[in-house]
């Protein structure tokens, strides 16, 4: 057992690889009672205690691929558990074993929920009832009809209320709390995926860090409160400017990044003209655009560089644009 702890604590293993294994070995815990008590089943024993073998091994496949577990691996899983669970369903010849394994419903609705997009979730998990309502139609016990639909209702609260839980922690984790654009977490992950768009297509991408100046300055001698404002307003500047698929973050206390897909320098340096007429405050930018090779942290290192030029730039002259 200790070499057992031992390697799975040096293992990195990611949470969605522990919930499947955890919702594999539910899965093959019911299915090895189902085989130890059920009776009639028209599909016979073997196919039973096939299945959860099959059910024991896929448990301890997350755990054994750790980080390399991909996520289309769990949506396959719960694709084939809905399919045989409405086989079953549909043959058996016993009332109380034929809705035996479709009570895991909330369960796997549960962790599609959490783990996968909301169509995504939503979609395989109405897929997955829509067969069980065929098998449960197939079934001459009509009793099993009411309890279907009792745990259909349950399954869509725990898809909905999973769903929700889920985007609204993606939210506050990604998200400003007092201006409300998007913060560091996962921004150059973001930036990538417009790398990698812009070499597809051949389009310009455009990264422009603005710093405002003196930001301090306010804040010493006007109070927290009005530094908060002055922040709120310039992230509403900023939204105003840019067009509903721009990236606008805020990535330091008064420093905030703007990722411009379809964006040449020229178009950029327009948007920042429009910027500087409709915001009083004093501030300075850095503008770098991709070149084939970049990527998030090499793009956001030429606008830094930048950005700190423009500002020694306006230190030596106050007068400078």
């Amino acid at each position: 057992m200790r070499r057992i702890a031992g390697w799975l604590a040096g293992r990195a293993i990611p949470p969605f690889a522990w919930v499947t294994a955890a919702a594999g070995a539910v899965i093959a815990a019911s299915g090895l009672l189902d085989a130890v008590t059920s009776t009639g089943n028209p599909l016979g024993s073997g196919w039973t205690w096939f299945w959860v073998a099959v059910t024991v091994v896929l448990s301890g496949t997350p755990i054994a691929l750790g980080i390399r577990f991909v996520h289309g691996i769990g949506l396959v899983g719960a694709s084939v558990f809905f399919v045989i669970t409405s086989l079953q369903l549909a043959v058996s010849t016993a009332a109380v074993a034929s809705i035996n394994n479709v009570v895991l419903y909330p369960m796997l609705a549960c962790y599609l929920g959490w783990f996968y997009r909301r169509w995504v979730a939503r979609a395989v998990t109405g897929v997955g009832f829509a067969l069980s309502l065929t098998a449960v139609l197939l079934n001459p016990f009509d009793a099993v009809l009411l309890t279907w639909f009792n745990i259909l209702l349950a399954s869509v609260f725990c898809l909905e209320a999973a769903g929700y839980l889920r985007g609204r922690l993606d939210r506050e984790i990604t998200t400003d709390p007092l201006t409300g654009l998007l913060n560091r977490s996962g921004l150059d992950a973001r930036i990538d995926l417009e790398l990698a768009r812009a070499s597809r297509t051949g389009l310009p991408v455009a990264v422009v860090i603005v710093d405002l100046d003196d930001f301090k300055r306010i804040n010493d001698e006007r109070g927290h409160a009005a530094g908060d404002r002055l922040l709120v307003d310039f992230a509403a500047a900023l939204r105003d400017c840019t067009r509903p698929y721009d990236l606008v973050a805020r990535i330091g206390g008064d420093e905030f990044l703007l990722v411009l897909p379809a964006t040449a320098e020229s178009e950029a340096l327009d948007l920042i003209e429009r910027l500087e007429a409709t915001t009083p405050e004093r501030w300075s930018f850095g503008l770098a655009t991709a070149d084939p090779a970049d990527t998030a942290h090499s793009i956001r290192d030429r606008a830094d560089q930048r950005l700190y030029a423009h500002k020694a730039a306006r230190k030596q002259n106050p007068f400078a644009p």
